[in-house]
């Protein structure tokens, strides 16, 4: 081995030493932020006021789905018998409910996710507290989540849960 060749392997070395015995000291902690706050009194708080705010804006749709394909319905028996025209108009003005009726299940759509997003905000908040106050308490340089993180494997003593459950409350 030449001069150059002996002096890049040691450089390499003496490089990549300290990121070997910094990765050693590496700590990672898991924990699964939805059953934390599934089962939390205030995660099952905000779950119900979800489910009423989504069925009181599903309410009026059931009413005017029924009503458009009753309507859809009337339409097609009579479209054999019906004038061209009056049958391009009566499809054109269907056409156009249906598109109100579907921008307005969208316009809905949007208003609960907002909706969601408003009301879980304070308990990712408080969830963000519990996981960095058992992270310092354990000193650990990471905490991933069990259930975002992709993990296909993790040995259980990494999973931090309950200690975060505590942290968190019930």
């Amino acid at each position: 081995m030449s001069k150059v060749g002996v002096g890049l392997l040691l450089s390499a070395v003496l490089v990549l030493t300290p990121m070997w015995a910094a990765a050693a000291e590496f700590k990672v902690g898991v924990v699964d932020s939805m059953d934390i706050i599934s089962k939390s009194a205030e995660g099952k708080r905000v779950e119900d006021s979800i489910k009423r705010k989504t069925e009181e804006l599903s309410r009026p749709f059931a009413q005017k789905r029924q009503e458009l394909a009753k309507q859809v319905e009337d339409f097609q028996k009579q479209a054999s018998v019906m004038k061209e025209d009056a049958r391009k108009t009566k499809a054109a003005e269907l056409e156009k409910k249906m598109e109100d009726f579907q921008k307005q299940g969208a316009d809905a759509e949007k208003k609960l996710q907002q909706f969601k997003e408003k009301e879980g905000a304070p308990l990712f908040q408080k969830l963000e507290v519990a996981v960095k106050a058992v992270a310092q308490q354990e000193k650990l340089d990471m905490v991933l989540d069990k259930r975002s993180a992709g993990l296909l494997f993790m040995d259980p003593k990494l999973d931090l849960t309950d200690k975060v459950r505590s942290k968190f409350g019930n």
